[in-house]
């Protein structure tokens, strides 16, 4: 049996208002691990949510554009953004369809239909940019990796509950989807 510290969050999260599901640290830790995110790297980030991921984004990273649709969740991750005194994340109270920037490293998707965005998205990346999403249902999994086998395209999936598997139907409860932008 793990120790309990394993499972507790960084102090300064604990702290944050909660509107929407956060993105825990374990599965922050494998976007990390599979992209390799540096702290001068720019980012964007779409389903913003209570903001969990952009501290955590931002921790790291250069400076974080987030993405939040709905007014009641930017209200609360704009409190959590301002109580930490983070000065390099832009919140953005738009759907991500919106976004103006370009030769970005990573843009991170948290939001049910993320699949539909995923072809516009692509312009908005560097050459060896990451589009990455966190997918909590399987149907997401799915619609996300028939997306890019119907373009003959090649994703990887990593998952942080299941071992990873790619089969015609990969079907385990979460996901992450990493794709490497080679242009």
């Amino acid at each position: 049996m793990m120790p309990e510290f394993f499972n507790e969050m960084p102090e300064d999260l604990t702290g944050l208002g909660r509107r929407a599901a956060v993105v825990l640290p374990k599965d922050f830790g494998a976007v990390v691990a599979y992209t390799g995110l540096k702290s001068d790297w720019v980012v964007a980030e779409a389903g913003a949510g209570s903001g969990f991921m952009t501290v955590q984004l931002a921790r790291i990273s250069k400076h974080v554009y987030s993405y939040e649709n709905r007014e009641e969740h930017y209200k609360v991750a704009l409190a959590n953004i301002t109580k930490l005194g983070l000065d390099n994340v832009t919140l953005i109270n738009a759907d991500i369809s919106t976004l103006d920037k370009n030769d970005l490293n990573l843009i991170f998707l948290d939001f049910k239909d993320s699949y539909n965005y995923i072809e516009d998205m692509h312009k908005h990346l560097r050459k060896n940019g990451w589009l990455v999403g966190y997918l909590p249902k399987a149907f997401q999994v799915c619609d996300t990796f028939y997306q890019f086998v119907n373009k003959g395209e090649h994703i990887r999936f990593a998952s942080t509950k299941h071992p990873v598997r790619l089969r015609q139907t990969p079907l385990y409860e979460k996901g992450i989807f990493t794709y490497k932008l080679f242009t």
